[in-house]
């Protein structure tokens, strides 16, 4: 009788979470649109589009592109952000008799003409004389001075928010994937359920481990723990020297570089040491896993916690570089909780697996070093994702740190709460929590043999 009652009690989460999808879940809407259009000219130079939120514009919000072909068609396209409705098209800096065609505007596959804009009376324009059709519907512009521009108003746009199929696709997708994980987490949740219980009960010892070890790692050293701090603190200077000094690099959609910077650090910082030292974890407490009654499923979780003090100290840290660079803090920032513990959480379950895998593949230690150095730099931290088309932007998203870097700039630049951010925030925990069924699973089908290989 219970397994009837805990099959339909399953069954109405399903149906529930499934209507809760078709309802509210709509297809992530891609934050760019895209001008394009043919041009001929006589000069090669620079062809730019800017985009306000009204008729006044500046450099800062400004996408170009070279006109190189000198008297043959070259196509030109421009991707600007959606929320911008002014966009300024300038036309290099020659007297130049220019023809245009195919003005298109898109956004999700939906596309508007903006011929007719351009040939409407009262745009505000500067240094262009005539503006005439030719017999093909094409559009030629005179230049007249070295600053040639036309000002299109596209308030009165209106986009679908989602093309209708692909939205229906999306919706049944994710509530397959909601299914499968509901029915997985049913299947192994008397594993789970009981992995938990053995944490909650040695909540004590894990505390308790954790600050020894975080102690013992810097002992017989002058400095001490301060070393802890001291590296990390280093490692920024370094980055902020060699991006903002060396290579000039300009602030972060209007935020200066260091703060944009140091905002991605912080997590990658913690996410980095803890996975490593979660990982050699069972390796550097072998005579622990020897003991018949120590709970070794602790030790991963005793590693993290090490790392935790140190992550938990550069978040004051940054708060106070921000508040020297003029920043107070707002409320959002209790949401840093929140993208801690998914830290927490996706490390918890990787390192179950490494950690258990590490015992019989010694070489796996080397393998997850080698890929947080790739993964640091796939993941934006010391570059922006607007670099990337949007197009390809999905490839970044695959990897959940992007999720928590992006959180920490929502909490500390942005001010937008993670609910906000629904889709991403559900494929998060999508991949979070099979990752920690995966990796506990791997974890307690191994550890009978830890004592014999160790």
């Amino acid at each position: 009788m219970r397994v009837k009652y805990k099959s339909l009690i399953v069954t109405l989460i399903i149906v529930i979470l499934n209507i809760l999808v078709l309802r509210f879940v709509e297809l992530p809407k891609d934050n760019n649109m895209q001008l394009s259009y043919a041009a001929v000219g006589n000069f090669k130079t620079v062809y730019q589009t800017l985009y306000s939120d009204s008729n006044v514009f500046d450099g800062r919000h400004c996408v170009e592109m070279v006109y190189e072909k000198k008297g043959d068609k070259q196509e030109l396209t421009f991707d600007l952000p959606s929320e911008y409705k002014w966009i300024r098209l300038d036309f290099g800096n020659y007297i130049d008799h220019i023809n245009l065609s195919c003005i298109e505007l898109s956004y999700m596959k939906q596309k508007i003409d903006l011929s007719s804009r351009i040939l409407r009376e009262g745009n505000i324009s500067n240094d262009i004389g005539n503006i005439t059709t030719t017999a093909d519907g094409n559009i030629e512009v005179d230049v007249v001075g070295g600053d040639p521009y036309i000002v299109l108003d596209l308030t009165d746009v209106k986009f679908e928010t989602v093309v209708g199929i692909e939205n229906v696709v999306f919706k049944i997708i994710v509530c397959v994937l909601l299914t499968a994980l509901i029915l997985v987490l049913q299947k192994y949740m008397g594993s789970l359920i009981s992995l938990l219980k053995e944490l909650n009960v040695n909540k004590k010892l894990i505390w308790n481990l954790s600050k020894n070890d975080f102690r013992t790692k810097y002992a017989g050293s002058y400095l001490g723990i301060t070393w802890a701090f001291v590296q990390p603190i280093v490692t920024v200077i370094i980055y902020w020297f060699v991006f903002q000094v060396g290579f000039k690099s300009a602030p972060m959609n209007d935020f200066p570089f260091v703060l944009w910077l140091i905002a991605g650090m912080v997590p990658w910082f913690f996410f980095n040491e803890a996975l490593l030292n979660a990982t050699n974890s069972l390796l550097e407490y072998n005579y622990l896993v020897k003991k018949v009654v120590f709970k070794i499923s602790i030790l991963p979780i005793v590693k993290i916690m090490s790392s935790l003090y140190v992550h938990i100290f550069f978040i004051v840290f940054a708060n106070i570089v921000y508040l020297i660079g003029g920043h107070m803090p707002s409320i959002y920032m209790l949401q840093v909780v929140y993208y801690l513990f998914c830290t927490f959480f996706l490390v918890l379950g990787l390192s179950y697996a490494t950690s258990a895998i590490i015992i019989f593949f010694k070489d796996l230690g080397q393998i997850v070093n080698i890929l947080l150095q790739f993964g640091m730099w796939l993941t934006p931290i010391m570059w922006s994702n607007e670099m990337i088309g949007p197009r390809y932007q999905w490839v970044l998203k695959i990897n959940p740190m992007y999720y928590i870097v992006e959180g920490y700039r929502d909490t500390f630049i942005r001010h937008v709460w993670f609910w906000e951010r629904y889709n991403q925030t559900m494929y998060f925990w999508f991949v979070a929590i099979v990752l920690f069924g995966v990796g506990a699973l791997i974890f307690k089908r191994l550890k009978v043999h830890f004592a014999d290989v160790l």
